[in-house]
């Protein structure tokens, strides 16, 4: 069964239990259809859907649930049990547990490395179920982000690592840099304005504390008819993995979901970019950064952005091949 079938069997799924609520009212308390192997689809009383996984030979006492307010979890008589708790998550979340259980198909995962996989990308997607008014379509600082990391995945990365090495490391969905190399750490900015000066998301995101190196990418796009939407360099990087594999294809649509990267809010995504610039920094200990700061008492969690004028920061600047031979 190939990754297609398989999403059909799910969608069945989905589908008989949405009649068999319909049909019959006693169809609810503990109700379940099969979706795979451990896993079974179910519903709530408020229509909303869920999944159960039996987990009757398997130690789970290790193992964390994630949390968010817009789902529960139970574990009760050796099974799991989650459902979302308002219908604004619905859709989404039936879309997300589809492509982790393709995922978990096409890798053949089972017992305990199952549902670690499982809820280690479920907890991927957890703001996404933080939040109030969804489903929204990305911001317009969102798609330029997100523009600017699936064009390093194909035209930076693609030069020296191959397709899943690339996709792998493409950490920005989950991770504090977007992406998380073997010796190395690297961070995207696009932008389509004509000032150098970036945004830092925390005290330390760009700034030379980590065990790896870090590197900073720093992507000038304009806006030009001729050039390519957000849309199209997604769906030119899908069909090259889709030649390549089920499992790349399916886990790329699946970083993208974690993304908040929808179908329903493709429409909007119809601008077109050309890249103008690129500029590649080595992100070494004469980096201006926030080296001190003092906490006052009575303070916790405190987290600092700024900007960083890279006008000033040429003495940094590296060229792609340098980037490319240090990655």
């Amino acid at each position: 069964m190939n990754s297609i079938e398989f999403q059909k069997k799910l969608d069945n799924a989905w589908i008989e239990i949405l009649n068999k609520r319909k049909k019959d009212e006693k169809f609810l308390e503990g109700a379940a259809v099969k979706a795979h192997d451990n896993y079974w689809f179910t519903l709530n009383k408020n229509y909303l859907p869920g999944i159960i996984i039996k987990v009757e030979e398997l130690n789970i006492k290790n193992i964390k649930f994630p949390k968010a307010k817009g789902w529960s979890f139970n574990f009760h008589n050796k099974k799991i049990t989650m459902n979302v708790n308002e219908d604004k998550y619905k859709d989404f979340f039936i879309k997300l547990i589809n492509l982790i259980l393709i995922k978990v198909y096409l890798e053949k995962l089972n017992g305990e490395k199952s549902i670690n996989c499982f809820l280690k990308n479920l907890i991927f997607a957890k703001d996404f179920f933080e939040e109030e008014n969804v489903p929204r379509k990305l911001t317009m600082e969102e798609q330029i982000g997100l523009f600017g990391e699936i064009q390093t995945l194909k035209e930076i990365l693609g030069k020296k690592f191959n397709l899943e090495t690339s996709l792998y490391s493409w950490t920005g969905p989950s991770k504090k840099h977007d992406f998380t190399l073997p010796n190395t750490l690297l961070e995207i900015k696009t932008t389509t304005t004509d000032t150098k000066k970036i945004n830092t998301s925390s005290t330390n995101q760009i700034a030379p504390v980590y065990d790896k190196n870090l590197k900073l990418i720093f992507i000038q796009i304009k806006k030009n008819i001729n050039g390519s939407s957000l849309n199209e360099v997604i769906d030119s990087y899908s069909k090259i993995l889709k030649q390549e594999s089920e499992l790349l294809f399916n886990d790329f649509i699946l970083k993208l979901t974690q993304c908040r990267y929808l179908d329903i809010h493709k429409t909007e995504y119809k601008q077109k970019y050309k890249i103008d610039k690129l500029n590649f920094f080595n992100i070494d200990e004469k980096f201006p950064y926030i080296k001190e700061y003092v906490v006052p008492d009575g303070l916790s969690d405190l987290s600092i952005t700024y900007k960083i004028d890279l006008e000033k920061c040429e003495d940094f600047r590296i060229n792609e091949q340098e980037l490319i031979n240090n990655l």
